[in-house]
C-alpha cells in the first residue's frame, strides 16, 4: 500500500512538473514571434545576458524543510537589467535561452529540469508585465523602481509559490508547511534588493560607456559568494549533525541488520536523496560512492551524482566516505563484541562450545524434557594415555591431537546434540531426547573413533577413552548431571579404562570417599605422616642380605591404607612428588643406621615415578640424597609400564642420575610392552623380575622356562636379576635349582619391616631356614 501511494505521489508531481513546463515553452515561444531577429540594438547586452544567467544561477539561496528543498535563484537580477536595457520579448527570449542552457547544463533528474525551465520562464513573463505595466513612460524615476521592486517580488512569489506546490505533491506535505518555512523572510529581504541590482546596472549602462558596468562585478560577486558560503554553511552544519547522529548510532545498535538499516537512513539524510543502495558493485557512471568494509567484505554506499545548490558532488562524496568510516567502525565494534563473546563461550583451540555454553543448553535442555517427558543424556569423555603425548612431543603437537579428535568426535554425534570441551583432554556430549540403546551406540562410535590412534610425527601413538553417562532423572539441576557423569567417567576409569559406565548412586558415594581419601593424603604430606618400611633383598642362596628396598606406608585415622591405593591416588592428584620426597628424605635419615651396622657397600632401593623424573628439582634432589648417604648405595626403581623408554625427558634425567654413580632398576619387569626391544636404550643397571613371571614356576614348567629364558636373555646384556614374588618355598626351591638367579625377594624370605627390625635382622648371623644350604654365590647391587 505504501508503495502505491509513493508511486502516486511521484506521477502527481510528474504531471504538475510536466504542466509547469509546457506552460513555460510556450511563453517562450510567444516571446519570440514579438522578436525583431535584426533589430537588436543592444548587442552587448544580448550576447552576455544568456552567459551571466548561467553563472548566476549557479549561486541560488535553499530553503529547505530538512527533506525537500526550493532554489530561490538571483539570476533574476540579470532578467530585470535585460528588461531596463532592450525590448520586453527580446528581453524574454535570452532570458529563457538563459533559463534553458542553465538546467540542461546541471546534473539534475530531469524532472527538475523540466520544471525549472516552465518555472524560470513563467516567472521572467509575469515579472515582465508588472514591470511594464508599473514603469510609465519615463526612466529613471521613482515610479519605475518600485515597478521594479514589483516585478523582483512578483518573480520570487511565482518561483516560490510554484516550487512549494510541486514539492508539497511530491512529500505529500502541505502547501502552507512548505510556504511557511523558516528563512523565506530572509530571501525575501535579500532578494528584492539583490534584484534591484539589475536596475542599477541598467541605469549605469544607459548614462555611461557599457565598461561601466564592471565597477558592479565587487558587489555582485560578494553577494553571490557570501549567498553560497550561507547556503554551503548550513548544509555542512547539517550533514555534521546528521554524522554526529551516525557516530552515536553505530555505537549503540546491538546487530549488523539493524546497523545496515540505520546507515542506509544516514545515508539518505546526509545526501538528500531516497534511493541510495549497499550494494556489493562499486559506483558507476553517473554515480558517486563510498567503500564499506563490513568484516572481509567489501559493500559499496552509491548515490546519483546530482548537481545541486547545497552542495556539489565532491562534497557529497566525502560525506558519504565519513559515513562509511563510521559504519565500518561500527562493523568492527559488532565483530569485535561477537568475536568476544564467541571467545568467551567458546574453546579457543577446538572452537567446540565451552563449559558455560554447555551448562546453559542443558538447563534449557532439562526444562524442556521435564515438560514433553523425556530423557535428557549427558556424557563425560576423557581422553586414556593422552599425557604421554604431550610429555614426549610437547603441548604443540598435544593441541594439533586434540584438534584432530574434536573433529573426530564431531563426526559421530548429531547436529541438534551439543559437544563441548571441558578443558584439557575433557569432552562432553550433552544428548536430547534419547534412551540407554542410542547412547550405547553413541558411545561405542565414540570410543571407535578415539581408539584409532593418531599418527604423531610419523609414528602411530595409541589412545583410548573413558566415558561417563549420566541420564537426567528428578529435580537434577545441570550441574549435578555433569558431576554425575563425571563420577562415572571415573568410575570406567577405575575400572580398567577403554569402557563407559552409567552412573548410579553407588559410584557417587564411592568418588566421594575417594576425593576424601585425596584430601587425607594431602594433609597427610603436610604433617608429614607417611613412613618407610623395609624389605630386603636376598641373596640366593647364601641368605645374605645386601639391600633393602623402601616402601612408603600410610595409616589413616589408625588403619593402614593400602599402598596401590594411596600411591596411585598420589600418582593421578600430582602429590606423588611430594611423596617420593618424603620417602627419599626418610631413607637419607636412615642411611646413617644401617652404615653402621653393614658398613659400606650396603643398597637402599627407592622407587621413583616417571612424573618425578619430568620435575625439574628431581635430579638435584638425587645429588643431595647421594651426598648425605657416604657409603650407602642409592638404587631408583622406576615401574617398565610407565612407558620412559617413550619420554626424552624422562631419559634425559635417568642419564643424569646414572652420571652421579646411581643405579637404576626397572621394576615389575614383565607386565609392560616391548620390555625386551628398548632395555638397550635405558641406562639401567638392574632388572627386577614381576611376581607375575614367578608366580607358577613351581608347578608349571612353561612359567619356569619363560622366567629362565627371561633372566638369561638380560643377563646376557650384562644386567643384574632380582626375582619378585617368592612367597612358596617351592618357588625358592625352583630358584634355587638354577645357579643363575643369585637375587631375590619376596614375602618368604622378608616381609617388609621397620627400621629398627630391618636393623636386628641385619645384625643375624644366621640365614633364613628356608634356604638350602650350599656353597655362597656372590651378588651385588652395588
Amino acid at each position: 500500500m505504501a508503495a502505491t501511494l509513493s508511486r502516486l505521489r511521484e506521477s502527481r508531481s510528474w504531471w504538475f512538473d510536466l504542466i509547469v513546463f509546457c506552460a513555460g515553452i510556450l511563453t517562450f515561444g510567444l516571446a519570440l514571434t514579438y522578436v525583431e531577429p535584426h533589430d537588436w540594438t543592444h548587442t552587448l547586452t544580448v550576447l552576455a545576458g544568456v552567459p551571466l544567467i548561467v553563472l548566476v544561477a549557479r549561486f541560488p539561496m535553499v530553503l529547505d524543510d530538512g527533506r525537500h528543498g526550493i532554489e530561490v535563484g538571483f539570476d533574476s537580477t540579470i532578467l530585470i537589467f535585460l528588461l531596463c536595457t532592450i525590448e520586453v520579448p527580446d528581453a524574454l527570449a535570452v532570458w529563457s535561452l538563459g533559463v534553458i542552457i542553465t538546467q540542461v547544463t546541471t546534473g539534475k533528474r530531469l524532472a527538475s529540469k523540466l520544471f525549472n525551465i516552465g518555472v524560470g520562464i513563467l516567472a521572467g513573463a509575469l515579472a515582465a508585465v508588472v514591470l511594464d505595466l508599473f514603469r510609465g513612460e519615463e526612466l529613471g524615476t521613482p515610479r519605475e523602481l518600485v515597478a521594479v521592486a514589483l516585478a523582483a517580488a512578483c518573480y520570487f512569489a511565482t518561483d516560490f509559490v510554484l516550487s512549494a506546490v510541486s514539492v508539497a505533491i511530491a512529500a505529500d506535505t502541505p502547501v502552507r508547511s512548505q510556504l511557511l518555512q523558516p528563512g523565506t523572510v530572509f530571501a525575501v529581504a535579500c532578494f528584492v534588493p539583490f534584484d534591484t541590482l539589475g536596475y542599477l546596472a541598467a541605469i549605469v549602462y544607459r548614462a555611461t560607456p557599457w565598461w561601466m558596468l564592471s565597477l558592479l562585478a565587487v558587489p555582485v560577486v560578494t553577494l553571490l559568494v557570501a549567498t553560497r558560503a550561507l547556503t554551503r554553511g548550513r548544509e555542512n552544519a547539517r550533514r555534521l549533525s546528521v554524522l554526529f547522529d551516525a557516530a552515536v548510532r553505530a555505537q549503540t545498535v546491538q546487530g549488523p541488520d539493524e546497523l545496515v538499516a540505520a546507515l542506509l537512513d544516514d545515508a539518505r539524510a546526509l545526501v538528500r536523496l531516497s534511493d541510495v543502495p549497499l550494494r556489493a558493485e562499486p559506483p558507476g557512471s553517473g554515480e558517486i560512492g563510498a567503500e564499506l568494509r563490513r568484516g572481509r567484505e567489501v559493500h559499496w554506499i552509491v548515490a546519483q551524482a546530482t548537481d545541486r545548490a547545497r552542495s556539489t558532488v565532491k562534497a557529497d562524496e566525502q560525506a558519504l566516505q565519513a559515513l562509511a568510516a563510521v559504519a565500518s567502525e561500527g562493523f568492527a565494534r559488532l565483530e569485535l563484541t561477537a568475536e568476544k563473546v564467541h571467545v568467551a563461550r567458546h574453546d579457543p583451540l577446538t572452537d567446540l562450545p565451552n563449559r558455560g555454553i554447555l551448562l546453559d543448553r542443558l538447563t534449557r535442555a532439562l526444562v524442556v524434557a521435564r515438560r514433553r517427558r523425556t530423557r535428557v543424556a549427558l556424557m563425560f569423555l576423557d581422553l586414556d594415555g593422552f599425557k604421554p603425548v604431550n610429555d614426549r612431543f610437547g603441548h604443540a603437537t598435544g593441541d594439533a591431537v586434540l584438534i584432530e579428535l574434536a573433529q573426530r568426535l564431531r563426526e559421530c554425534v548429531r547436529k541438534s546434540d551439543t559437544l563441548a570441551r571441558l578443558g584439557g583432554d575433557e569432552f562432553a556430549i550433552l544428548v536430547e531426547d534419547t534412551g540407554e540403546v542410542e547412547i550405547d551406540s553413541l558411545c561405542a562410535r565414540l570410543m571407535g573413533a578415539v581408539s584409532a590412534g593418531v599418527t604423531v610425527a610419523g609414528q602411530q601413538v595409541p589412545l583410548g577413552a573413558s566415558v561417563g553417562v549420566a541420564f537426567s532423572s528428578g529435580g537434577a539441576s545441570a550441574e549435578d548431571l555433569l558431576r554425575r557423569a563425571d563420577l562415572a567417567m571415573y568410575e570406567a576409569k577405575a575400572r580398567g579404562k577403554g569402557r563407559w559406565v552409567r552412573y548410579e548412586s553407588s559410584i557417587g558415594r564411592a568418588r566421594l570417599q575417594r576425593l576424601e581419601l585425596v584430601e587425607d593424603l594431602r594433609q597427610a604430606l603436610v604433617e608429614e605422616e607417611i613412613s618407610v618400611v623395609y624389605q630386603p633383598v636376598v641373596e640366593v642362596p647364601t641368605g645374605r642380605i645386601i639391600g633393602a628396598e623402601a616402601l612408603a606406608r600410610w595409616h589413616r585415622d589408625g588403619t593402614p591404607v593400602p599402598p596401590d591405593l594411596f600411591v596411585s591416588v598420589a600418582e593421578e592428584t600430582g602429590q606423588i612428588i611430594r611423596l617420593g620426597d618424603q620417602v627419599l628424605d626418610q631413607v637419607v635419615r636412615d642411611a646413617a643406621a644401617v652404615r653402621e651396622v653393614t658398613g659400606d657397600g650396603f643398597v637402599l632401593g627407592v622407587n621413583v615415578s616417571a612424573r618425578q623424573l619430568r620435575d625439574a628439582g628431581f635430579v638435584p634432589g638425587v645429588q643431595r640424597a647421594v651426598s648425605a648417604m657416604r657409603g650407602i648405595g642409592l638404587l631408583l626403581e622406576v615401574t617398565e609400564r610407565e612407558g620412559v623408554d617413550a619420554d626424552p625427558v624422562v631419559l634425559d634425567a635417568m642419564r643424569r642420575v646414572d652420571d652421579l654413580g646411581v643405579r637404576l632398576a626397572i621394576d615389575d619387569f614383565g607386565v609392560g610392552f616391548s620390555s625386551v626391544g628398548y632395555l638397550h636404550s635405558l641406562p639401567a643397571q638392574v632388572i627386577k623380575v614381576d611376581a607375575s613371571l614367578t608366580r607358577d614356576i613351581d608347578f608349571d614348567d612353561r612359567a619356569a622356562a619363560l622366567l629362565h629364558s627371561v633372566t638369561l636373555m638380560v643377563r646376557s646384556l650384562g644386567l643384574d636379576v632380582v626375582v619378585e614374588g617368592i612367597e612358596r618355598q617351592s618357588q625358592l626351591d625352583r630358584i634355587c635349582a638354577d645357579e643363575r638367579l643369585i637375587l631375590a625377594q619376596g614375602y618368604l624370605l622378608h616381609r617388609p619391616m621397620p627400621l629398627a627390625e630391618l636393623l636386628e635382622v641385619l645384625q643375624e648371623p644366621t640365614r633364613p631356614a628356608s634356604l638350602a644350604a650350599a656353597e655362597p654365590a656372590r651378588a651385588s647391587l652395588m
